[in-house]
């Protein structure tokens, strides 16, 4: 048997590809026999994982769908076929499950050099904010105000009944300014914003390529949960390596305590409104 790693979202789905859940959760579990291609694409038919954790993270992602992912040891059969960063066999075990992910974390942020053990508190602190370990409307009310007075917003709250709900909402008002206030990179042409995207281009180039492929593992299909949490994250590190000025917090404090306590969505929904929406009733878990 070959060992590896494999990563689902926190409700056992392909975190890159989406579906169905793979398995109902219980462990050991023998994956059914697949089909598997031999051909040397990186990615195609099988049962796929990787050798290592910090890989299989690299590749599925910290939150993929705006939940922390979770990390499987696995066993393949001594037949399954390696190709890139891949392990790919017609069946499968997953054995047990990886709960402390900070290890493969920080192999992850080697790039962040000089950075990566505060990089690695952060990322991990926002694993922990995105699981939603608590429930408290009014916890999540508090954050979001001192989210806006971090960013210098004199904004009301106005709560939705569901995420849906405010995201059809955030969809019909076309207001790129005030987007741009509540997250850097929600504005293409906003300077702050072209800053964080272009930190690539400083001086310290090699460095900032480093950073952006360590930065992959923040992003994800389309939860706006994540979203904040990689406006987060780029931020603070950009503005600890003197890229752009400000608080390296600006974009953390109060929204990551407002997910911790249950929040699914914050978006801009009106003129000086920021929309909400707990998970509790957003249908989301």
């Amino acid at each position: 048997m070959i060992s590896g790693c494999k990563v689902t979202t926190h409700d056992l789905r392909p975190p890159v590809r989406g579906g169905d859940p793979i398995w109902d959760g219980t462990l050991p579990f023998d994956l059914p026999k697949v089909e598997v291609d031999v051909s040397d694409a990186a990615c195609a038919a099988g049962w796929n994982a990787c050798r290592e954790a910090h890989t299989a993270l690299r590749i599925g992602g910290l939150w993929p769908n705006g939940w922390p992912s979770r990390l499987w040891c696995v066993e393949l059969p001594d037949d399954a076929i390696e190709r890139g960063d891949k392990l790919r066999g017609r069946t499968l075990q997953i054995v047990t499950e990886v709960t402390d992910v900070r290890e493969a974390v920080a192999r992850l942020s080697e790039p962040f050099g000089g950075f990566a053990d505060k990089m690695i508190d952060e990322q991990m602190a926002w694993r922990l904010a995105l699981s939603r370990p608590a429930a408290s409307n009014d916890q999540i009310e508090d954050g979001l105000r001192v989210a806006l007075r971090s960013r210098s917003l004199d904004w009301t709250l106005r709560r939705f009944p569901s995420a849906w709900d405010a995201w059809d909402t955030w969809d019909t008002w076309d207001a790129r300014d005030a987007r741009a206030a509540w997250a850097v990179w929600d504005a293409r042409d906003a300077r702050a914003a072209w800053a964080v995207r272009a930190v690539w281009d400083a001086r310290d180039a090699r460095a900032a390529r480093a950073a952006r492929d360590a930065w992959a593992v923040w992003d994800a299909r389309d939860a706006r949960a994540a979203w904040d949490a990689r406006a987060a994250l780029t931020w603070h590190y950009a503005a600890r390596k003197g890229w752009i000025g400000g608080s390296a917090d600006k974009y953390t404090v109060g929204i990551r305590d407002a997910y911790a306590h249950g929040l699914a969505i914050a978006l801009p929904t009106g003129p000086n409104e920021l929309g909400w929406a707990p998970v509790d009733n957003a249908g989301w878990r």
